[in-house]
């Protein structure tokens, strides 16, 4: 049944519109919700979030106070509000009328008892009702479906969630009532709405739900305000964190300082809720958790708790492939690697892969190259044995190895787009660990040095706790060891240091790793015109797979003819984006002047070899 509209008001390149209908769940009210939908949905279906508002609200509240639909217009997502319970003189309701149950007090279930059985179904008019309304006559990606809200919206985002497993990609919540049998609120409607029978009541109760869950991985985000006057008695967030441990699903739980339960609350983090959403919805990178929010007993870790085994405190002896001196093959020898001190990981690596900076090392390019020392730095493994005082790592977790750390203290890494950590920079320049500035690694009683603080040339490594990263023990490591650096590398150069926008233009030089991954961040990113640029055409056939709309293999182009003026001549002034991949001066040039005049961004992720100087003309940096 399609809905009516009743008003209309723009906003934020945008339309948010009210509709009615009359509902056969709610035993034939008359309903009225709102659907925020960005212009962008004009030209294509954009994914959706429903909002869930709390106790004593409409679908109105959210939209006079939360402040979201300029980030939801950025993001592309529409935004979708009902109202908290059915409406009209013959809906029942107790006498006298509280706040907290019957009109405005839904609580998002479907009652049982003869009272109230007929209207109080928030749950199918949610779920099933609304939801096929939503898909049918509106331009919205049934597969990309999130829901949040606030309060009892919150317990009806995570309880909706949880009993509807793969049904909505992305879950978020402020302050929501988590335990509801438990706590006054749901132990007063609950008896109301369900019946006597307390087993009836867990199935709309998140704790209760998290417990018995067996579906597809989950992540929730929940903000909760620590002065918010329902905490204690209502809300009980430790609960559901408790849960969510002990079962293993991901949840980062933020307690915000000084915060109630007002919408005053929900208007400051909305719009990073709403990242969170698209982060997750459209696959652009527009959020992560914070840091120590990785649950230790979860998907990232084994629930039972690895103990240490035998080989931990030892050294062990193991294969590695050794860079005994700069422009000379590597030897395939057995070293030995002490155990992790305070402060250190021991990892047996999985699966490792091949970076160019390897080999631009290993020809003695490198100005912090040092030999002997063990390469590498995309990998994948496990851990095998922490070192004193290490926090947030056990035996058995799957990481990654990264040659940039982050200790989420320092300067750099307290500025949210830099990832230029300081902690242990120091010492992986030097092939050393920080706790005595010697290397982990000997081969016949002589050093072998650490390189990039990371090492993967061998079976075993020790990196410092700031230089890995905790994955899912179901991700495939024969695979995400390329997170490592090529990937990460290219997705990062698109979206956290150009930020690329969707209908953008951009041409990329050097079409390997890095290069075609920075072709996959483009093409996610939306970008309508991708240029790569290559002297091999097996490496164009590639980029023409992975995205790119045109090619230029500068070796074809006319006597005189360069790839910076063949690429000014298709965009006319130049391409929004730049995006080096090759550590060529010469072509990080070209990227440069390719870039288009005033507005152009040209992107350098290619390391050149030492003294290297990269020139333009002066005028070029002058016009931007």
């Amino acid at each position: 049944m399609s809905a009516k509209e009743i008003s209309s008001v723009r906003c934020f390149d945008g339309f948010l519109k009210r509709y009615e209908h009359t509902s056969p769940t709610l035993g034939g009210c008359t309903m009225k919700f709102a659907v925020y939908t960005p212009d962008a949905a004009v030209d294509a279906k954009l994914p959706v979030v429903f909002w869930l508002s709390g106790l004593t609200c409409t679908d109105e509240n959210f939209s006079q106070k939360a402040g979201a639909f300029e980030a939801a217009s950025q993001l592309r997502l529409v935004l979708v509000m009902p109202d908290t319970s059915p409406r009209g003189d013959d809906v029942p309701d107790e006498d006298p009328k509280t706040y907290d149950f019957g009109a405005g007090a839904g609580f998002y279930l479907n009652a049982t008892t003869d009272k109230y059985k007929k209207h109080y179904n928030m749950y199918d008019y949610v779920t099933k009702e609304l939801r096929a309304i939503i898909m049918k006559d509106f331009p919205v990606l049934p597969d990309k479906v999130g829901i949040t809200g606030h309060s009892m919206g919150g317990h009806g985002a995570l309880t909706i969630a949880l009993k509807n497993p793969g049904d909505y990609k992305t879950v978020s919540a402020f302050s929501p009532i988590v335990n509801p049998t438990q706590v006054p609120w749901g132990q007063k409607a609950f008896p109301l709405y369900l019946g006597d029978d307390k087993e009836t009541w867990k199935q709309y109760d998140a704790v209760e739900l998290v417990k018995k869950y067996d579906g597809p991985p989950m992540r929730f985000l929940v903000d909760q305000g620590t002065s918010d006057n329902f905490l204690t008695e209502q809300l009980k967030p430790e609960s559901f964190e408790k849960a969510c441990e002990d079962k293993g699903i991901m949840l980062t739980l933020r307690m915000q300082e000084g915060h109630d339960h007002s919408y005053y609350f929900i208007s400051t983090y909305i719009k990073d809720h709403l990242r969170y959403h698209a982060a997750q919805l459209t696959g652009l990178l527009r959020w992560c958790p914070d840091a120590g929010k990785v649950p230790t007993a979860s998907v990232y870790s084994d629930p039972a708790g690895a103990s240490a085994p035998d080989t931990a405190g030892k050294d062990i002896e193991c294969l590695a492939a050794v860079a005994f001196e700069p422009k000379k093959p590597l030897s395939l020898v057995k070293v030995t690697v002490g155990p992790p001190q305070k402060g250190e990981v021991r990892i047996k690596h999985h699966s490792v892969a091949l970076c160019h900076t390897d080999a631009y090392t290993l020809d003695g390019l490198d100005p912090e190259g040092l030999f002997p020392s063990i390469l590498g730095h995309e990998a994948s493994g496990i851990v095998e044995s922490v070192g004193e005082g290490v926090t947030g790592f056990a035996p058995g977790d799957h990481v990654i190895p990264c040659y940039q750390a982050y200790c989420g203290a320092c300067k750099f890494c307290a500025r949210p787009d830099i990832n230029l950590c300081t902690s242990v920079r120091a010492f992986t320049g030097k092939g050393v660990m920080a706790g005595d500035g010697k290397p982990r690694f000997t081969y016949e009683g002589k050093p072998i040095y650490h390189f990039m603080g990371t090492s993967s040339f061998s079976e075993y490594g020790v990196v410092h706790q700031q230089s890995i990263a905790k994955i899912r023990r179901d991700a495939p490591l024969d695979k995400v060891c390329l997170l490592g650096c090529g990937i990460s590398t290219g997705w990062g150069a698109v979206w956290n240091t150009a930020k690329v926008e969707r209908g953008a233009s951009a041409a990329v030089f050097g079409i390997g790793a890095v290069g075609l991954s920075v072709i996959e961040g483009l093409v996610k990113a939306g970008a309508s015109k991708i240029i790569a640029v290559d002297l091999l055409p097996a490496k164009l056939e590639l980029a023409k797979k992975w995205g790119a709309t045109d090619t230029i293999n500068p070796k074809d182009l006319p006597e005189g003819k360069t790839a910076t003026s063949e690429i000014v001549s298709m965009t006319e002034f130049g391409v929004d984006y730049s995006f080096d991949c090759t550590g060529n001066v010469q072509v990080m040039r070209s990227a440069l002047e390719c870039s288009a005049r005033g507005w152009g961004v040209s992107v350098v992720i290619g390391v050149a070899a030492a003294g290297q100087e990269i020139s333009t003309r002066p005028f070029q940096l002058v016009t931007g």
